[in-house]
């Protein structure tokens, strides 16, 4: 491990944002749904101001995502020298359920909410900002098989779906016996992937910090000044 790389495993989950409840935008929905069907497209200007109100708490959970997820892309690739994530395929992941009318499908609203929950994770952005920013600040980014992480001991290696009863919190090996919280285990399943696979944060380009500095029509780096003390 290099000099002034700190090593630490997370596991990123589900951040949902603490904006107004879905239900004032979902009534402003129905709203908007009667005045296409009943009154010919035509907008009150209640309804309009309605729908205004709905585009101001959209853009502001989505700016909120966005900003979370830059800072925790840039913590993760300024402070660790290696990074490794699921290689997840998110839209197929998030197809819908519907089917055809020959053949409906099955648990469509179900699906539905898991796929608002995985697409509100926005794991998409946050490797594609992992991506540039681990090249950026000299990373090293690798791309793990996704499968049965959640399953697999991280102690022994054995691979239980009853490991993991129900999907709950607590991770218990069917083998060795080993707990330890669900995630986390993941988490260490994916770091220990990610080093058979060639990963090392050794292999990391950087041998002091950097800090960003804005300059006028392109991007600059230069190293983080030293103390006033150091010689």
């Amino acid at each position: 491990m290099r000099r002034g790389l700190r090593r630490r495993r997370i596991r990123v989950r589900v951040h949902r944002d603490r904006t107004p409840p879905h239900a004032a935008v979902t009534h402003g929905q129905h709203q908007i749904a009667y005045a296409e069907k009943r009154n010919g497209g035509k907008y009150s200007r209640r309804l309009r101001t309605t729908i205004a109100h709905i585009a101001k708490l959209t853009t502001r959970r989505a700016n909120r995502r966005r900003d979370f997820t830059h800072k925790l892309t840039t913590d993760l690739a300024k402070n660790h020298g290696l990074i490794g994530i699921e290689d997840l395929r998110v839209k197929n992941m998030t197809k819908s359920a519907k089917g055809s009318a020959e053949a409906p499908g099955k648990n469509v609203r179900a699906k539905a909410g898991r796929n608002r929950s995985v697409l509100d994770d926005n794991p998409g952005e946050r490797r594609r900002q992992l991506e540039y920013k681990a090249r950026m600040y000299g990373s090293v980014l690798v791309a793990v098989p996704p499968f049965h992480t959640s399953q697999t001991c991280a102690a022994c290696g054995q691979v239980d779906p009853e490991s993991r009863k129900g999907s709950g919190r607590l991770f218990a090996c069917t083998r060795c016996g080993h707990e330890d919280d669900a995630d986390h285990n993941a988490s260490v399943e994916i770091e220990a992937r990610a080093r058979r696979t060639g990963g090392s944060d050794t292999n990391s380009t950087r041998s002091t910090p950097r800090v960003r500095v804005p300059a006028t029509g392109r991007r600059r780096m230069r190293e983080a000044p030293k103390p006033a003390h150091a010689s």
